[in-house]
């Protein structure tokens, strides 16, 4: 039987802190583990990072999820996925995408929010091109500089964007997507957050 957990909803603003929002399909293995290496990186800096789904929650990670993170300083043994509000995520000044087809969805939910979601691997090539002036809030300059992105970068899907999802697949695949989360969020995190 699947716990009961509470929706992913917009955070309440906080003066100088940035919200961000990673997405998965299911919440079980590729957001959690992007927004648990982002606290990493980040400390206890200007940046918050979230993780949630775009389908019901209450699941563990799978075993071989869970049985790596120590590996990597990490421990998911209490979490549970959780779904996204599609009505109330435009409150979070970031949200990346783990594929294309995420985004697509969150765009969908909320035109609006255009400006704000990426995947995760566009976000980490877009921040190093067009660095975050210091003493900027997030959101509000995303809203500004990133909406005349071609909304074309969503079709299909593409490998240049996409991390591929480790469901059901032995512990390599989950290393590969933990590597090639690492090194994106690294890229993310130095440029979005101010202590850096």
């Amino acid at each position: 039987m699947l716990s009961f957990s509470f929706p992913v909803r917009s955070p309440d603003p906080e003066p100088g802190i940035a919200h961000v929002l990673i997405v998965c399909q299911a919440n079980q293995c590729r957001s959690p583990y992007a927004a648990a290496i982002a606290r990493q990186r980040a400390g206890e800096g200007s940046v918050r990072f979230e993780s949630g789904g775009l389908i019901r929650g209450g699941r563990p990670m799978p075993e071989t999820g869970r049985l790596l993170a120590p590996q990597y300083g990490l421990d998911f043994d209490a979490h549970r996925s959780r779904e996204v509000d599609l009505a109330d995520f435009r409150g979070f000044d970031l949200v990346l995408a783990m594929a294309r087809e995420q985004a697509r969805e969150l765009v969908v939910a909320d035109p609006d929010a255009w400006p704000r979601i990426f995947t995760v691997k566009q976000f980490a090539r877009w921040i190093e091109k067009n660095p975050r002036p210091p003493g900027v809030d997030l959101g509000p300059w995303l809203d500004t500089v990133a909406a005349d992105r071609p909304r074309t970068s969503l079709i299909g899907s593409d490998e240049a964007d996409d991390v591929a999802d480790p469901v059901g697949l032995p512990a390599a695949a989950w290393h590969s997507m933990i590597a090639e989360v690492a090194a994106n969020v690294e890229v993310i995190v130095d440029g979005i957050s101010r202590v850096r």
